[in-house]
């Protein structure tokens, strides 16, 4: 009894599961097919599509004719390239730290000849000025390699707009470096290849190599660039820092000086690098923390960019109490100390070296003497006091204490003109020990943008020491040499071969090599995004920081990722493989792939590099022709009928060095031809050319002109093989494309055909490499707007599929261009057909009352039967029906994955006036509450007090420039930003499936079957209704709303492992000396001035 009640509680069901399988469905008033219907569909557009295919490409004869040779094939070892490329690496590093020693013992030695000339005036110096040259005119020369015009004869000198160019100390310094343009050209002579040489002086200004006009030539005025700001600068002048920033917020500060110490705040931030670790904390009668931080994190830039944020949010209030301010910094470095001892968690998080406080405020003369007994004695934690502020009012002398007895320094800051120059008096403190222990070390720093046009690039330093004296603690200078990404992917066996290199082999069209430093930052990589890319986020040029991108920000981190990127940074040679998602190029498209890691790091840096190969790239053929070189040489040159061939424009000669992508297929073969013309009698081997390259490509030639050959005898044979086949192609390994019918092509401009030229940068060349199906493409349209529908075959459908031959080598691919007409007739045809093959139109595509589209493996639409949507082929779906894009996902027909685009921009949102946030009361009496004068003539005066300080005590200009950075990053169109890169690809295993999008007051069904030895997916629904949301569900890169995205506090608490500089620490040295710790205050030098100022105050005062 039991198990016949069983069998008719399961009878019910099965029938209601037969009924919706294999009938159709009825929803919103329209008859759906079944799923099985939807299936036996795509099984048959499968079976025409492959059957058509096969024919039309010739896939089976190309396998043929490749392996019909017997190459053999060779395993590409990536451990042997990546070993070659740190060889490399370190032969060109070497070279440049010979031509840096050479600058530095140089300037060492004319600094110690100069006798300084007190009396000395600009007249008296001979120099180019980058930014006047009506001084000392000179003949400018453009040159490629700087990508500027430059005289290599001279030397140029660059002076910030805030320093006074008749200062003594310049113009003297100027003079004694003069010499040093002997030196740069020596190096330069030796080294051709050696970019920019330069040193930063301590005192300000900037000399370089070869001289060239600066870039702001045009409004010199506007020049904001210190090199003593740079970050190669301060990271080759000091020890890495540990650094607690407080900011006085007492009511005192309400006003102008609190907006100057905020400026200041952020400027001091600007000072710290990668290797540094900082918090920013706010005192008046308490003291807390201004972010999210509880504890010192990385000075990178997101951070840094955080921490300005909640500076900005500051506001004045209370009175300053300083010992809370000191005691909550204090117990800040002792709470850090234990994290920095365990590393936390292994992770080598603090700088382990100097530790230091910078207090922000406008003034005090409090008695902190206990306090630093209690926390400071003897000295470990350097104090630096800025005074904000040109009150006179409030005393300095507690706070300069403060400084001296903490061996720091105290300085003054008295306008916005000042800023930029005072917040760097704490570096020549912090250089003192590192001078007195007479040791220089060569360091890297991370990359950055050049600012004379390279691109990225990142900067060799050494410092230069003033060795006049017994214990002189004095940094002169910094020296540098550049090394641009492009020299360090010039080195490495690049996706394309080139001529003469040392690598004969080449890591294929999707092996790529990166770099990283003991950050993780990544030095190169395909996704670092070039000048060209994120020209939207440069608009402030070299004010822009380091893009401080982590190597797995630009890969989808996986547990193998993180175990590689340790090992790099701890400078590891290895070799490992692993499963991983691997981004398209265009960044629209998701490929898992098995790929192989080698790496090893740079001796005496702190570099690793790593060369990354997919599974279908660590074999290859060893191509060599059996005939002669002319004979081969006909089968290139020879005109096929009705065949276009192009040639990959790589550097197959020595003629084409350099002219990579302006290459055209006659420039080649002429080439080619000469080369064989110049063979000696009983030679074989090309000189002019690489041999290698050129032998491979005569057989690509020979085999692919079979191939054309088998082309045009199938359509003679059988016309209706090639119906809707615009035309077809065959690309190869070693750079050759052919083209059937040559008409095609015929029509095309240079510029697309130049576009067509390199099948390695072709994404039907590269897609088809992951996949043994065919894969569909059409073109794309981004924002989902409808098109016009043209005859140009840009508009086709481009369909693509790799030829896999033994241990998985890929040496060609087959690609058909298809018309849309004929492609949709042929689909939707089929869809007519039901079980027994009868037909019934109105349960088809051909009823367009049944939404059909066909999807690729990214969600993009290839084809559709709806009249009205052809003009969204090319479009992602969740655009056009975001519903029912999510359910597809959510029934993982498509699976999705995001990952964080930290080198994105964005447009700048208009502030509204509040924007710069609320401000607190000061301290004033109740009198002055009911008082509106004595507020306006306050605020005013503030504002006015500053203004004709700038006017008064740094001129005009440098009042005129005291805002231009600000101004700059208001004013620009868009700013850095974080966006969410997103990715749908196919779910695994998943062929058929079905599913209900229920709308309340209405349902909508649909199905959908993968079209098998495809990377098309049959997607059929029923119209939506006004009951369901109609979302827009979209595939571009896109800032996550508020409150989503990366959470920088909870980054904070779980940083990614690194490794510590090597160099030595120094942070204290014996025969310091710190009679110096005080800044004379500008007003002593203009008393008269002053008081002039204080009676302008005063009537001011009476007639408001």
């Amino acid at each position: 009894m039991a198990v016949l009640r069983t069998i008719s509680d399961v009878l019910p069901v099965l029938f209601l599961i037969v009924v919706f399988g294999f009938f159709s469905a009825s929803s919103n008033g329209v008859r759906l097919p079944s799923q099985a219907l939807v299936a036996k569909w795509s099984q048959d557009i499968s079976k025409e599509l492959k059957t058509k295919l096969d024919a039309a490409t010739g896939v089976q004869q190309v396998k043929m004719l490749y392996e019909e040779q017997n190459f053999p094939a060779v395993y590409v070892n990536g451990s042997v390239l990546v070993q070659k490329v740190a060889n490399k690496w370190q032969e060109m590093l070497q070279d440049k730290m010979v031509a840096v020693e050479n600058i530095v013992l140089k300037l060492e030695d004319a600094y110690k000849k100069h006798k300084r000339n007190y009396s000395i005036v600009e007249d008296d110096v001979q120099y180019y000025n980058a930014k006047n040259a009506s001084k000392m005119p000179l003949n400018l020369t453009y040159l490629d390699n700087f990508k500027s015009e430059v005289n290599t004869n001279y030397s140029a000198v660059q002076i910030p707009t805030d320093i006074w160019v008749g200062d003594n100390k310049i113009l003297n310094g100027i003079e004694a470096t003069n010499s040093i343009d002997e030196v740069f050209r020596e190096n330069y002579q030796k080294d051709p290849q050696l970019l920019w040489q330069y040193f930063g002086s301590a005192d300000g200004f900037y000399r370089s190599y070869p001289a060239a006009k600066w870039m702001t030539t045009e409004k010199p005025e506007q020049d904001q660039y210190d090199v003593r700001r740079r970050g190669w600068y301060i990271q080759a002048a000091s020890s890495p820092k540990n650094v607690m920033i407080l900011v006085d917020t007492s009511g005192s500060t309400f006003g102008m000086t609190l907006e100057i110490t905020k400026v200041s705040v952020y400027k001091a931030l600007d000072t710290l690098g990668n290797d540094d670790f900082v918090n920013v904390a706010w005192f008046n009668s308490s003291a807390e923390l201004v972010s999210c931080f509880e504890t010192f994190v990385q000075a990178n830039l997101r951070n840094k960019n955080l921490l300005k944020d909640k500076v900005k949010e500051l506001t004045s209030s209370g009175i300053a109490l300083f010992d809370k301010g000191l005691k909550k910094a204090f117990e800040a470095f002792k709470e850090f100390e234990d994290i920095e001892a365990a590393g936390r968690d292994q992770q080598n998080q603090g700088a382990m070296c100097h530790n230091v406080i910078l207090i922000f405020t406008d003034g005090g003369e409090a008695d902190e003497r206990a306090t630093f007994e209690e926390y400071n004695v003897p000295v470990k934690i350097r104090v630096f006091v800025f005074k904000v502020g040109t009150d006179s009012m409030v005393p300095a002398d507690g706070v300069r204490e403060m400084a001296c007895m903490n061996q720091g320094y105290f300085s003054n800051i008295q306008s916005f003109g000042a800023v930029r120059l005072t917040t760097l008096d704490y570096v020549p403190v912090l250089s003192r020990p590192m001078v007195l222990s007479g040791k220089k070390h060569f360091q890297w720093s991370d990359i950055y943008l050049d600012v004379l046009g390279l691109g990225m690039m990142t900067t060799l330093t050494r410092p230069v020491y003033n060795t006049t004296g017994e214990n002189n603690q004095q940094m002169l200078a910094v020296v540098g040499t550049d090394i641009t990404t492009k020299n360090m992917e010039d080195t490495v066996p690049q996706r394309k071969p080139r001529v003469n290199s040392i690598y004969k082999q080449a890591i294929g069209p999707e092996g790529y090599a990166f770099g990283i430093n003991s950050n993780g930052y990544i030095l190169l990589h395909p996704r670092l995004k070039a000048e060209a890319e994120i020209e939207a986020i440069l608009e402030l040029g070299y004010l822009t920081e380091p893009p401080n991108v982590d190597f797995l920000e630009v890969e989808y981190e996986i547990p193998e990722k993180t175990k590689l990127r340790i090992e790099m940074i701890d400078q590891e040679t290895n070799q490992t493989t692993m499963r991983t998602p691997i981004m398209s190029s265009d960044e629209r498209y998701l490929e898992f792939v098995n790929m192989t890691y080698s790496y090893t790091f740079i001796t005496n840096t702190t570099f690793s590099v790593a060369i990354a190969q997919p599974q279908f790239g660590l074999w290859e053929w060893s191509i060599t022709s059996k005939g002669s070189l002319l004979e081969d040489f006909g089968n290139l040159i020879d005109e096929q009928d009705d065949v276009t061939l192009l040639i990959a424009p790589w550097e197959f000669c020595d003629c084409h060095v350099g002219q990579e992508g302006r290459i055209t297929t006659e420039n080649i073969t002429n080439s080619i031809q000469e080369a064989i013309a110049a063979l000696q009698q009983l030679s074989t081997v090309l000189e002019i050319c690489d041999d290698y390259m050129v032998r491979k490509l005569l057989v690509d030639a020979n085999i692919t002109r079979h191939v054309a050959d088998y082309w045009k005898k199938v359509k003679q044979n059988d016309p209706t093989k090639f119906d809707g086949i615009i035309f077809n192609a065959v690309a190869t390994h070693g750079g050759v494309t052919r083209i059937y019918p040559s008409s095609v092509p015929e029509e095309w401009t240079a510029e697309e055909i130049a576009a067509f030229q390199d099948p390695w940068d072709q994404q039907y060349y590269r897609r088809a490499l992951y996949t043994d199906k065919y894969v569909f493409a059409a073109p794309y349209n981004s924002d989902g707007v409808m098109l016009p529908v043209n005859e140009s075959y840009w508009t086709s459908l481009m369909v693509s599929k790799a030829v896999h031959m033994t241990k998985d080598i890929i040496h060609a691919v087959v690609a058909a261009s298809l018309d849309p007409d004929v492609f949709n007739d042929m689909w939707i045809g089929k869809t007519k057909k039901g079980f027994n093959d009868m037909e019934d139109e109105k349960l088809s595509c051909v009823n367009e009352s049944i939404q059909c589209y066909i999807l690729d493996d990214g969600g993009f639409i290839v084809a559709t039967n709806q009249e009205d949507r052809q003009g969204n082929v090319g479009s992602f779906f969740g655009i056009i029906d975001g519903d029912l894009m999510l359910d597809l996902k959510n029934k993982t027909v498509y699976n999705l994955m995001t990952m964080n685009d930290f080198q994105a921009a964005c447009p700048r949102q208009s502030a509204g006036a509040g924007s710069s946030g609320p401000r607190s009361t000061s301290v004033p009496t109740l009198s002055d509450v009911v008082n509106f004068n004595t507020w306006a003539v306050t605020a005013a005066w503030s504002f006015l007090r500053h203004f004709l300080y700038d006017i008064f005590f740094l001129g005009v200009s440098d009042f005129s420039t005291s805002y231009v950075e600000a101004e700059d990053i208001e004013a620009s169109k868009n700013v850095s930003c974080i966006k969410i890169v997103k990715q749908y690809y196919h779910g695994d295993g998943i062929r058929d499936s079905s599913g209900l999008i229920d709308c309340t007051s209405c349902s909508r069904l649909w199905r959908a079957s993968h079209i098998d030895a495809t990377n098309l997916l049959l997607v059929v629904t029923e119209s939506g209704c006004d009951a369901c949301p109609n979302k827009v569900v979209t595939q571009v890169a896109e800032e996550p709303p508020p409150g989503e995205g990366p959470d920088p506090c909870e980054a904070a608490k779980h940083p990614r492992y690194r490794e510590r500089p090597s160099e030595h620490c120094y942070d204290f040295d014996e025969n310091e000396s710190f009679d110096d710790c005080s800044s004379a205050s500008i007003l002593r030098s203009h008393l008269y001035r002053l008081l002039a100022l204080q009676l302008l105050l005063l009537i001011l005062t009476r007639l408001m």
